[in-house]
Formats: structure tokens, C-alpha cells, sequence
């Protein structure tokens, strides 16, 4: 078991199992965990809400997000069996199984079925498997997933496919305007973000972290009776139905007598 400690809590990654340590996990070996500043960055800006780990890998940004952020509760997202099941065992180590949800799927635009293909870079630090090299998974709409949840961060590593991802998620983008970090390798794939961002009021801060470039892209906040907007959406659908009614009466124009 691998430790760091920050204040006064104390965070667990579980090392069993590995035939070394995966370049993830080489930080933790120096008191560090993997893209710190990074991480850090996030837990200064004191955002209150879900938080949202999409390509959660072996579960150190999950971790750090549970115990040192103010989040009410984190989604962990990792289709891949061997890394979720990492994810699961440190969930489990750091006592926040009632605090972190691990969602073994993989998020896109659509519903549907996915293949993975490892690369050995993926792969660098595992016993070999030559059957684990390839997996078929679920996919699905982080809409589907995250549906009256208030969600305050979203990050996103998922290779490529963070636009879809995104595309999967107009519901939240628009009920609740989470700040957005997304990892993005080519000006092309930041252009594509944007896009699907651009709808929802969204523009990138020109803040960009660690090796692997993730950019930061914020919304306005919410201003006059638009900041009533996330509370109506946490109410159940049936409220929602009987006050609208209630309002529509109360505000129809009244027949006046001839």
C-alpha cells in the first residue's frame, strides 16, 4: 500500500498485484501523486457539488477528489476491467465506498457497444495478459447516468473521444455548468470540444495543465432569476409538473365581465 499524506488526511493506493509500478503510480513512490499542480488547481477553486472522473484509470484523481475536494460525491468512470478494478480496491482502501461510485462503462453521444484496443504503454506495470489487450464494454450518455445530480467538475481523459463524450452530456452541461477539464492532443480535437461546449455559454480560460495538454473551460454564472435554475431541476419530475401548472394558472390573464 502506497501512501501521501496532505494535512491531515492520509490517501491509500493499493500496489498489490502490479509486476511494477505503473508511471501512474511513480509519483506516489516520491510523495506525490500523478499531475499534482493539476489536482491542486481544482481543490484551491473550492467548487461544491458531484465531481466527475471520466477515464478515471487506476483511480488517483477519484481519490484525491473524495477526500480533498469539496464534493459531495464523485463518479468514477473506467470501462477497462483490469484499471476499474484498481479504481475499486483503492475506493475501497481509502473507506469511500459510500462517498465514490465506480461506473464500469465507457461515456459517449449514444448508447451502444465498444471495443478497446490497449495499447502496451496502457499495459506497462500489469502481470502480462495477452486475452486483456482487448475488451468489449457498455456504452452509454453520461445524461442517462447523472440526472438530478448537481455537478460542480467534470474531467475527461478518455483518448480522443472527449467531444462525444460531451456530446453525451447536454443535459448536465446546461442544468448545472460544471467547469470542464478536458485532455485534448491536437488543436483539432480543442476545436472540437469548443464546439460542443460553445452552446452552453462555455469558453476556455487559456488554462492548461500537465504533459498530456487538458484545457479548462468555464461557463458564466448564472445571474437574477436564472440562478434559480439548478434548484428547480433537483425537484422531483412531479413537483415540477404540479407547480408549473400552479404557475400557468396563477399568471393566465382573468376575464373581466362586460
Amino acid at each position: 500500500m502506497l501512501t501521501v499524506k496532505r494535512g491531515e488526511t492520509e490517501l491509500f493506493f493499493d500496489d498489490s498485484g502490479f509486476a511494477e509500478p505503473p508511471y501512474v503510480y511513480g509519483p506516489l513512490l516520491k510523495d506525490q501523486v500523478y499531475e499534482e499542480p493539476f489536482l491542486e488547481h481544482i481543490r484551491s477553486l473550492n467548487r461544491r457539488g458531484d465531481y466527475v472522473d471520466i477515464g478515471a484509470h487506476l483511480g488517483t484523481h477519484t481519490v484525491w477528489f473524495a477526500q480533498l475536494c469539496p464534493s459531495t460525491h464523485v463518479h468514477a468512470f473506467e470501462p477497462v476491467n483490469r484499471f476499474a478494478e484498481v479504481v475499486r480496491r483503492n475506493i475501497t482502501a481509502n473507506g469511500l465506498t459510500d462517498r465514490v461510485t465506480l461506473h464500469q462503462v465507457g461515456l459517449s453521444d449514444r448508447a451502444g457497444q465498444a471495443v478497446n484496443q490497449l495499447s502496451p504503454e496502457h499495459q506497462k506495470g500489469f502481470v502480462p495478459d495477452p486475452d486483456w489487450a482487448k475488451e468489449h464494454f457498455e456504452i452509454v450518455k453520461l445524461d442517462e447516468v447523472l440526472r438530478r445530480q448537481p455537478v460542480a467538475v467534470i474531467k475527461l481523459d478518455v483518448e480522443g473521444m472527449e467531444a462525444a463524450a460531451l456530446r453525451g452530456a447536454r443535459r448536465v452541461l446546461s442544468r448545472w455548468r460544471p467547469l470542464i477539464y478536458a485532455e485534448a492532443h491536437s488543436p483539432e480535437l480543442v476545436a472540437e470540444i469548443e464546439q460542443v461546449l460553445r452552446p452552453y455559454g462555455y469558453r476556455a480560460t487559456g488554462k492548461v495543465f500537465n504533459s498530456s495538454p487538458t484545457y479548462e473551460f468555464a461557463a458564466p454564472a448564472r445571474r437574477g432569476r436564472e440562478r434559480l435554475r439548478p434548484l428547480w431541476h433537483r425537484l422531483p419530475a412531479g413537483w415540477r409538473r404540479k407547480l408549473g401548472r400552479t404557475l400557468t394558472r396563477a399568471l393566465r390573464p382573468k376575464k373581466t365581465s362586460a
